[in-house]
């Protein structure tokens, strides 16, 4: 599967539509925000990665974290699971403003799956190397501030649902323990501004078609040179 699908420029957004238990949400991915980060993520969400799976860490005012996905599909969950190196800060996008998107992670080039939406008072984040904003939500945010919170933080901040269970339970952990949270349904993804491979074919058939004319004229210019007698 490689490490991420890319059109490799960095003018490609996208616009990824959600339904959620909660209603639909709209997200705008920008590559120049973050080009690792926005080619995993959108391809994440091509895959249908997300889908079904929980918002596992809800927490008032600060942020709501997702990434652990209930696939089945062996190459899809290995490519979940590797990383991606860290991307360049972006200083004018920080610090963090409510709706936007970014990668969690542990250490330096840890970003796999597990992303976060932050929320009105998550100003802090943005100071380790992997906390690179790659998009924001652009519709539906009142249904993203509106997941369920009850459980808080997870251990030993709060009772929400430890990590290492979703991994080994999958969706059968949270439904038991936590049969209030919030999820996704299912995804979409437009990607815009694409610089696509057929655009790449037009653009070397046109050198070679050049080469060709070029070439007859050339021949055209000696047969006639050739028959010039002095």
């Amino acid at each position: 599967m490689g490490n991420a699908k890319s059109s490799g420029s960095d003018q490609e957004e996208a616009i990824v539509q959600c339904d959620t238990s909660a209603g639909p949400i709209t997200m705008h991915f920008y590559r120049s925000w973050s080009p690792h980060g926005y080619d995993r993520a959108t391809t994440l969400f091509e895959k249908g990665y997300f889908d079904h799976s929980h918002f596992f860490r809800v927490v008032d005012h600060f942020l709501v974290q997702f990434g652990i996905g209930y696939t089945t599909d062996k190459e899809l969950k290995a490519f979940s699971q590797s990383t991606i190196p860290d991307d360049p800060k972006r200083p004018e996008l920080l610090p963090f403003k409510e709706g936007m998107l970014a990668f969690a992670g542990s250490v330096p080039n840890s970003r796999s799956s597990q992303m976060f939406i932050a929320y009105d008072r998550a100003g802090s984040l943005g100071q380790n190397s992997w906390e690179t904003p790659f998009g924001k939500v652009t519709s539906g945010l009142e249904n993203v501030k509106n997941f369920y919170k009850g459980y808080g933080d997870m251990p030993p901040w709060g009772k929400g649902p430890k990590q290492g269970p979703i991994y080994k339970r999958g969706a059968d952990y949270i439904k038991k323990d936590f049969p209030l949270l919030d999820k996704f349904e299912t995804c979409s993804v437009q990607r815009m501004n694409q610089s696509t491979g057929s655009d790449n074919l037009i653009f070397l058939s046109s050198i070679v078609l050049s080469v060709i004319l070029g070439f007859g004229y050339l021949q055209r210019k000696k047969r006639k040179f050739d028959k010039i007698t002095y």
